[in-house]
């Protein structure tokens, strides 16, 4: 059962960089936080005293404490102004080469270019939606304030409002919706873009076959910028599956699954 929901917002700095994993030296940034980013985030002030321990992440502490308390948790750029980007880098590479290749004789030949994928924004404005099984209102809430970055540690944010709002299930013909919603949950993709992004992280550093697990997302978005609100229909709605949630004393609705996360965690 939704008791309430939490909506913390924010302005993204210069925009954000969250690389998808297994990519090369450069690679593709997701074009929104994912769900496993910000959870990682929101772990921050519960991770106050370390880091890492015993080359574990801390935020698979915090989940393992306290995801049974979340029901769901989604993203949404306020106005359709993010846009995805390739910067072009020189990076050193002699560390990748093979030591008869290191000679000073082949110093020209020590770097190279990638592109890293960014996504831009500055000041654009976005919103989390958190909504908890548990009032445990007062605990996320200051999680929500204690965000910093949304990403690598250089995208930074500032949180500008964190709001506990009650939520309830919505039978309206007509809705708008900023956040990306799970693709079955949608019928008409139209305005929206499908990005496998990851949900569960298995957060240990060491190197391991299995990266956690994924599923598919739509994203608003009217190539070639994200974000925004996109109108949605009740018959467009696959409600064997989803429902929409409001969340009252806003103008914002969620389209979740009905078992929530709780289909991953």
């Amino acid at each position: 059962m939704i008791n309430k929901g939490i909506v913390i917002s924010g302005i993204h700095h210069w925009g954000f960089s969250i690389r998808v994993p297994r990519t090369s030296a450069g690679g593709d940034s997701y074009i929104v936080p994912p769900i496993t980013t910000i959870l990682g985030a929101l772990s921050r002030g519960y991770c106050s005293d370390y880091a890492v321990r015993s080359n574990v992440s801390c935020t698979k502490e915090f989940i393992d404490k306290f995801s049974s308390e979340l029901f769901w948790i989604t993203y949404g750029a306020e106005d359709r102004t993010l846009i995805p980007y390739s910067d072009l880098l020189r990076e050193e590479r002699v560390p990748y080469r093979q030591s008869k290749n290191r000679d000073i004789k082949e110093m020209a030949n020590w770097f190279g270019v990638s592109a890293f994928g960014k996504v831009y924004g500055a000041s654009a404005s976005f919103s989390i939606a958190v909504l908890l099984n548990k009032e445990n209102v007062e605990f996320w809430s200051k999680l929500g304030w204690q965000i910093v970055s949304l990403g690598t540690k250089e995208s930074l944010v500032t949180v500008t409002d964190v709001r506990v709002v009650d939520v309830v299930e919505s039978n309206e013909e007509e809705f708008y919706t900023i956040y990306y919603t799970p693709e079955e949950c949608l019928k008409n993709k139209e305005e929206f873009e499908t990005v496998n992004m990851p949900v569960k992280n298995v957060y240990e550093l060491s190197n391991r076959p299995n990266i956690g697990v994924f599923s598919n997302f739509l994203v608003p978005r009217k190539t070639p910028f994200i974000g925004g609100r996109v109108k949605v229909n009740r018959r467009n709605v696959n409600e064997e599956k989803c429902k929409v949630l409001k969340l009252l004393g806003s103008d914002k609705y969620v389209i979740t699954l009905k078992e929530g996360l709780r289909k991953w965690y």
